[in-house]
């Protein structure tokens, strides 16, 4: 199908899907998806429009004013905004671009969450895996083949969560906060600190925990915590081992300590637990 939009040239092609009610209740969904060449006529400027919108450019530069700040998207970058909030992008002359507005189950939500950790705009290997995955979508949509809801859903994870990979380090750089969290797995029935875990990888503490949080969705002792819960439920599952045990072996010595916070983040005592996850067929 062909654009109608101002300044977007005759070659350019885009798709219009209409979601199910399933689709609307279960799963992110595409809403347009297209190829653009666009001429410097090209511009929206809206205060609300339903989807969120991820842009990969292939030539030229693409130019947005979104929550108060002017970002340049050029060859190779992403950008990727909610544009339920007030937004205004125009083109350079000679502007190709991929794109994709989706929506569904959370999606602002999960939208609201990549932005505030990672901005909108993206560059390196994501971003060019991401414009490859759209030119991907695009062909098939270009020859008719059916994709399914849930496929498509699949699609728009896995975009959304290139996003959410920005600033990984290069393949064999070592990453601090994947060794954090190896020496936390390694030494889960010890007593771990926050400022054991900064200086380990030489750290200040505020920096550690905003790097860790930003990763993992964990503040560094939630995670430590919710590690030893892990290693409590594999032991109660597979060991006869009692619960004062296993409460020592992932680092309480006051077995009372161990169970409340058990009970408060399970909602079920560590015996209970146990009965739950064994329980034998008659």
């Amino acid at each position: 199908m062909k654009s109608v939009d101002s300044g977007v040239k005759s070659h350019s092609t885009c798709f219009a899907f209409t979601p199910s009610e399933i689709a609307k209740g279960l799963y992110l969904y595409p809403t347009w998806i297209g190829h653009y060449y666009c001429t410097t006529d090209y511009f929206m400027n809206r205060d609300f429009f339903p989807d969120l919108l991820l842009v990969y450019v292939r030539k030229g530069e693409f130019y947005v004013d979104y929550m108060g700040n002017h970002y340049t998207a050029e060859k190779g970058d992403v950008f990727f905004i909610d544009c339920q909030q007030p937004h205004h992008y125009w083109a350079s002359n000679d502007l190709e671009f991929l794109y994709i507005h989706m929506n569904g189950s959370n999606s602002h939500e999960l939208a609201h969450h990549i932005i505030a950790h990672h901005g909108i705009l993206y560059q390196g290997d994501n971003a060019r895996a991401i414009g490859k995955q759209l030119y991907s979508i695009v062909e098939q949509c270009e020859k008719d083949e059916v994709i399914a809801a849930s496929d498509f859903s699949l699609l728009c994870y896995r975009l959304l969560m290139l996003l959410m990979r920005k600033g990984d380090p290069e393949e064999g750089e070592a990453n601090p906060i994947d060794e954090s969290i190896k020496y936390i797995r390694e030494n889960v029935g010890k007593k771990i600190t926050l400022d054991e875990l900064a200086d380990n990888i030489g750290l200040s503490k505020y920096h550690f925990s905003h790097l860790f949080k930003k990763q993992t969705g964990y503040a560094p002792m939630e995670y430590v915590i919710s590690t030893r819960l892990d290693r409590a439920k594999i032991l109660l599952k597979t060991t006869s081992q009692n619960v004062t045990e296993i409460a020592y072996e992932v680092g309480y010595e006051n077995v009372g300590s161990f169970i409340n916070l058990f009970v408060n983040k399970e909602g079920i005592s560590p015996s209970a637990f146990r009965k739950t996850v064994n329980t034998k067929r008659t």
